[in-house]
């Protein structure tokens, strides 16, 4: 088991010494079909997530990162290195699919990329320990969703540590210049383009875009392939005064994938 390993974290991302994972999504076709005839959802109002967090009293959208912290402590305690691709020297990306049902269960897990020495085996026998999820939501009702978990293995130097946030980088979102932002604002910035650059100006390109809207008991998420899509616009363009609109940007920075967050509110 491997221990003692240095974990560098932001709300909806982990870095980890020894291997890393992202939640990752399909490409945006709304639903597919099992061979059972029933439907997988790609695209969903709530995604599914990792259980531990439910009694939390956390807003949704803390709930989520308590959710992947868990997730986080959960591959960290169970996911070995194998002695076989170490010995060969073998790193990167393992992507592991499944589907987590209505009812929280994960079916039919498959290796849809591998890097050998073990890896893809390690990887779904992780995956084959987890407890019940809680399941994704659509249109008030739960549903069966296409899950995809990247699993990155990466040998180097293990220490021990604190998480902690990475502030190379920032996520700007148009002409926003300030993190509250009037209606009228809003409605300039739907249409505008949320990018990432670094502290010495080089902008790099976002692999997934994750809005999420709160306004007292209204919350939405909505998810994109890194740019606004006309779902968000729309939504951005009717939030009122108190809302809050946080942008989650999955991209791949110098030491590997990277979430970067910025919240907005409109005052």
């Amino acid at each position: 088991m491997m221990t003692g390993t240095r974990v560098i974290a932001l709300l909806f991302t982990i870095m980890l010494t020894g291997f890393s994972l992202i939640a990752q999504p399909e490409p945006e076709i709304p639903v597919e079909r099992g061979a059972d005839g029933k439907v997988i959802h790609r695209i969903v109002d709530k995604m599914p997530r990792f259980p531990g967090c439910e009694e939390s009293g956390y807003p949704p959208a803390l709930k989520n990162a308590c959710a992947q912290d868990k997730l986080i402590a959960f591959i960290t305690k169970n996911l070995t290195y194998p002695d076989e691709a170490r010995a060969a020297g073998n790193e990167g990306m393992v992507l592991v699919s499944f589907v987590v049902n209505e009812h929280g269960n994960i079916l039919r897990p498959e290796v849809k990329r591998d890097i050998g020495g073990g890896c893809g085996m390690e990887a779904l026998r992780v995956v084959g320990l987890m407890p019940k999820w809680i399941p994704g939501v659509h249109e008030n009702q739960p549903v069966s969703v296409r899950f995809n978990l990247p699993i990155n293995f990466k040998m180097g130097e293990e220490t021990t540590g604190t998480v902690k946030e990475e502030p190379r980088y920032k996520l700007f979102w148009g002409g926003a210049h300030q993190d509250e932002i009037s209606p009228k604002e809003m409605t300039l910035l739907s249409t505008q383009r949320v990018y990432v650059r670094d502290l010495y100006g080089k902008n790099y390109p976002i692999n997934e875009l994750e809005l999420t809207y709160e306004r007292g008991a209204k919350y939405r998420e909505l998810m994109s392939r890194g740019e606004l899509n006309e779902d968000m616009s729309k939504l951005i363009k009717k939030a009122g005064r108190n809302a809050i609109i946080t942008f989650s940007a999955l991209i791949q920075g110098e030491d590997g994938f990277l979430n970067i967050v910025r919240e907005f509110r409109v005052k």
